[in-house]
């Protein structure tokens, strides 16, 4: 990746890497001036090797998650900007006809009626570019989707990309090499000898000497495969066959005539493309005055590329930052501990004269140790957990021909090992403040810390502040409609109640009760509630981490400080067995004691559950309702597209004639036009490069597919499809080119955007749109009256209209995807093989809707287990809190539990106090997590399926993949603690007793 949130990754890198050399300097120089300071910091490292293990392992977690993040952003930024490497070699911008290249929008349809270059035309570009000093290539080009038969091993492909230029053109643009070894041109060619490439060497099973027949604008020729060749430009990364220009003319019938010019400039196949300002304003001169386009390609592809490694990256981090934020709860607990550990030994450091600042450095010293020990050990753990996932990814699509590339920069790592050290310092530094604030006199004798004495004044301050504050960010919320600040305003208002209780006398117990059962209450209501308070309220994925955040610290504070109620209850059940009733008392009272630490585990366990069950809750339930053939298919069981250079016009008739078609198996057929356009609301200045669908007649009148939203006037679904079939002029369009309130990550495909209402209205005035055709300039007035809902397939993203309305573009409308409606009892899967096979000739590429459907949830099924075990890691956190939780209880309460043996505990009683107690933790985590994600994504699905389109959507929480999880947590924080648990039980009486 180049960028970081829309930071330059190398600036970034530089810029945290001198901030963790400066804060490492600091630490430096302080050990330098209190060398014995420093010792006493880091003497605990080597003598104690294995806690030393286990903290390091805590803390490198969240480095890791980092780390993994940005590694796998690299490596899918780095995939797609080899694919752009594969298919335009060393070209980097193309001249051709205004729009002869389709927008990169991921749907389906190609344009038909391409306009190509004159002689003239081409020569008068060939001429220039190769006179500006910054090019090292030009040469004419044609590049064009044609469909091939093995006559040898008789096999077809519907779609090859067909790559011709002028033999003599290749300067600057890479050498083709034959698999077998050595260099082969185009010159070498005989008249009907052809190169392919090795992927469709592979797909076809064919080898030099095979007989071929390429069907292309009508036309079949025969040719002979010379040589199976690599060569990066061929304007693919797919299948290429590979011929001399002006065999390719004969082939295509068009004259002398080019699809575009192709220019490299100096530079490698990546640096080039950084020359393309310079070049392109050179050109302007000869390419405006013949309407001709420059089109940057190579700098656009690598850009694409770059914000797909972002998109991932972002993520990755927004489902990150939760376990971030766990392992930062980890990192504090963990100092918490060695300070509790060490009072007695603090508390008589500052009797003798140590002042707080000094402990402050002795837990710095020790921490930046641990710290960049951790952070070097996570970020090379992340790159590796970052490859894991990929492979998994690649796994799921493993058929679609993408070849992962496996390209980590050290960019990444200096930002993952930065982010790490920094981060987990910053979190050393306040809890060293935080642990050297002790009473010395009960350090020194071991007693608890004296509570603190409530102030009446300061409880008045904190209600104002919360009341002040609240107030403010709901007044910004309504200004801005983010939900995000009116939630968080909410809440901040809400916990006025903790200290308003403590002012009119009520316990601590009381008023953290009272406050976090307001802050749980208040961020559970489902959202038709918040959009009652206030209208207009715009959701996002801040909103998802922000309440995922309040929910925990508000649970916990209810649960930590309702301890002794718990206990109660569980005494009540175990109390009548006399061997249970010790160990669980003893147990819990543990956990009631030390209610900061109990808490920030249980919290700590709340917060990944919380995201998994939320996260992977909304996810299948929308995959489930997603995964509903009727109405992804639109009515339709069969869809096909044809090859822009052979299209289908009439294909009733046509069925009737294809060769091993039986018309009987089809009941109706509906074809799609696709024009790529600029597109633009009326009232608004600029153009953005859309997609532009013609619908049949029969597509109208037949087709299922349902709208989010309608104009006024129109009172059904029905009434719009019937109304866009009669009426030129009206036209629909996807779903993510409108605007929306709730919006949890969805991006529009393209700059065109409608505005002036939203998604989840039930009804608009309809809008006025202008689509120019980039090749011939008309422009064509739509009104939109509909929005298609958000289950509809990306097939049909662009805006839609009848094929009447786009008559006066002629050929540039003739359809090229057609959906076909079997009849009962025939197969679609096999219906698709006839309709290859019989319209071999026009390329048709045919997919059963169901196989359609079976991989898009596949791969989303893929990516959803990937991010349920990215935060997984959360949970070993987690475990790992237990384990540091666990060894240290052991050493702190040695004399407690040297009483327990004397009194008569049992070795085994003792050991299963300890297990008891962990056992407690996490199962108050787990529950908690798993009750509040229910209630959270419940809210969620609820609301989603209020639209239009989502009649079938109902909250399915995956139990299975869930309770494996969870359970295995639960088993491996047993695991985890049975250890010392089982040092504790073999401790004996005396020699616990005289232990200091």
């Amino acid at each position: 990746m180049r960028e970081l949130f829309g930071i330059q990754v190398t600036s970034l890198a530089v810029v945290l890497g001198v901030l963790v050399v400066l804060a490492l300097a600091a630490v430096g120089i302080l050990a330098l001036r209190s060398p014995v300071l420093f010792k006493l910091g880091v003497r605990n490292m080597s003598r104690r090797r294995g806690r030393t293990a286990i903290i390091v392992g805590g803390l490198m977690l969240g480095t890791m998650i980092i780390g993994s993040a940005l590694a796998f952003g690299d490596i899918m930024s780095s995939t797609v900007r080899s694919s752009v490497i594969t298919s335009l070699g060393q070209t980097d911008e193309v001249v051709s006809h205004r729009s002869a290249n389709a927008p990169d929008i991921p749907t389906v349809g190609q344009s038909t009626g391409a306009k190509y270059l004159t002689a003239a035309e081409a020569g008068a570009v060939l001429a220039a570019a190769r006179d500006i000093a910054s090019v090292d290539g030009a040469g004419p080009e044609i590049s064009e989707s044609v469909a091939v038969q093995d006559r040898t091993s008789r096999a077809t492909e519907p779609q090859v990309t067909l790559f011709a230029t002028d033999p003599g053109s290749m300067t600057g643009f890479g050498q083709i090499t034959s698999t077998s070894g050595g260099r082969v041109g185009l010159e070498q060619l005989g008249r009907h000898e052809v190169y392919l490439n090795s992927k469709a060497a592979d797909d076809l099973s064919a080898g030099p000497g095979d007989q071929l027949v390429v069907f292309a604008a009508g036309r079949q020729r025969p040719v002979t495969v010379a040589q199976v060749v690599e060569y990066d430009g061929t304007g693919t990364d797919g299948d290429a066959l590979l011929m001399d220009l002006r065999s390719a003319q004969r082939l295509l019938g068009v004259g002398t005539t080019v699809q575009q010019v192709r220019i490299s400039n100096v530079g490698t196949a990546v640096s080039g493309a950084q020359r393309t300002d310079e070049v392109t304003t050179a050109l302007e001169t000869t390419t405006g005055p013949l309407g001709l386009q420059i089109d940057p390609v190579k700098r656009d592809g690598l850009q694409q590329a770059d914000d797909q490694g972002a998109t991932y990256l972002s993520l990755f981090s927004t489902f990150g930052t939760f376990t971030i934020s766990a392992g930062i709860l980890l990192i504090f607990l963990v100092f918490v501990m060695l300070a509790a550990e060490r009072r007695g030994e603090m508390g008589t450091a500052r009797a003798i004269g140590t002042q707080r600042r000094h402990l402050v450095e002795m837990f710095v010293f020790e921490g930046a140790a641990y710290d960049v020990l951790a952070a070097v050990v996570g970020a090379f753990l992340g790159l590796g957990l970052a490859v894991g996932m990929v492979r998994v990814l690649a796994g799921a699509l493993a058929d679609t021909g993408i070849t992962i590339r496996y390209t980590l920069t050290w960019t990444s790592l200096i930002v993952a090992f930065s982010l790490g050290v920094l981060l987990t310092l910053a979190v050393v530094l306040v809890a060293a403040w935080r642990v050297s604030r002790l009473n010395i006199v009960a350090a020194v004798r071991n007693l608890p810390q004296p509570p603190k004495r409530r102030r009446r004044r300061s409880n008045g301050l904190l209600v104002a502040a919360c009341l002040v504050l609240g107030a403010l960010m709901i007044a910004m919320a309504s200004r801005s409609d983010s939900a995000a600040t009116f939630l968080v305003g909410g809440t901040v208002g809400l916990l006025a109640v903790v200290p308003l209780t403590r002012l009119l006398g009520g316990s601590d117990r009381l008023a953290y009760s009272l406050g976090g059962v307001c802050v749980v209450v208040w961020n559970l209501l489902p959202f038709r509630v918040y959009d009652q308070l206030m209208p207009g309220l715009k959701m996002g994925f801040s909103v998802w981490i922000l309440v995922g955040l309040m929910l925990v610290a508000g649970s916990t504070w209810v649960v930590v400080y309702n301890l002794p109620a718990l206990l109660g209850a569980l005494m009540w059940v175990f109390g009548r067995f006399r061997r249970a009733a010790p160990v669980v008392r003893t147990a819990i009272a543990q956990p009631m004691r030390n209610r900061f630490r109990t808490g920030a585990t249980i919290g700590l366990f709340t917060l990944v559950v919380f995201t998994m069950v939320t996260g992977a809750s909304i996810s299948m339930s929308i995959l489930s309702a997603i995964d509903d053939e009727k109405t992804f298919s639109g009515g339709y069981d069969v869809t096909a597209q044809t090859s822009p250079l052979s299209p289908v016009t009439n294909m009733d008739r046509a069925l009737a004639r294809a060769p091993g078609v039986d018309q009987a198996d089809f009941v109706s057929t509906a074809g799609q036009s696709y024009v790529p356009v600029d597109a633009r609301q009326v009232g608004h200045q600029a153009y953005a490069g859309y997609v532009l669908r013609g619908l049949s007649d029969s597509f109208a009148r037949t087709t299922t597919y349902g709208f989010a939203t309608r104009a006024r006037g129109y009172g059904s679904d029905r009434a719009v499809w019937k109304a866009l079939q009669s009426q030129p002029g009206l036209a629909v369009v996807d779903s993510l080119s409108v605007p929306r309130r709730a919006n949890w990550g969805s991006a529009a495909p393209s700059d065109f955007r409608l505005s002036g209402f939203y998604l989840e209205d039930k009804s608009f005035d309809p809008v006025q749109v202008q689509v120019r055709d980039t090749q011939s300039g008309k422009v064509i007035r739509l009104t939109v009256i509909g929005v298609l809902a958000d289950n509809v397939p990306y097939t049909m993203v662009g805006l839609s209209t009848s094929q009447r309305t786009l008559a006066p573009l002629g050929a540039a409308a003739a359809p090229t995807v057609w959906y076909f409606k079997t009849a009962s009892g025939v197969d679609p899967v096999a219906a698709a093989k006839q309709l290859e096979a019989g319209f071999l000739g026009n390329g048709m590429q045919a997919t059963a809707m169901s196989e359609l459907l079976d991989d898009a949830v596949s791969a989303s099924l893929t990516f959803q287990y990937l991010i349920l075990g990215f935060l997984g890691l959360g949970l070993v956190i987690g475990v790992a809190a237990l384990g540091v939780i666990a060894a240290r209880s052991v050493v702190e309460r040695r004399q407690q539990i040297g009483v327990l043996r004397a009194i008569g505990f049992q070795a085994r009683m003792v050991q299963v106090s300890f297990l008891v107690e962990s056992l407690f933790v996490t199962l108050v985590g787990v529950v908690l997590g798993t009750v509040l994600g229910l209630v959270v994504a419940f809210n969620v699905v609820t609301d989603t399926a209020r639209q239009p389109g989502w009649d079938n959507l109902v909250l399915q929480p995956p139990w299975g993949s869930l309770g494996l999880i969870l359970g295995v947590v639960v088993l491996s924080s047993l695991v985890t603690t049975w250890l010392p648990s089982l040092r504790a039980s073999r401790t004996y009486p005396a020699s616990a007793l005289r232990y200091e």
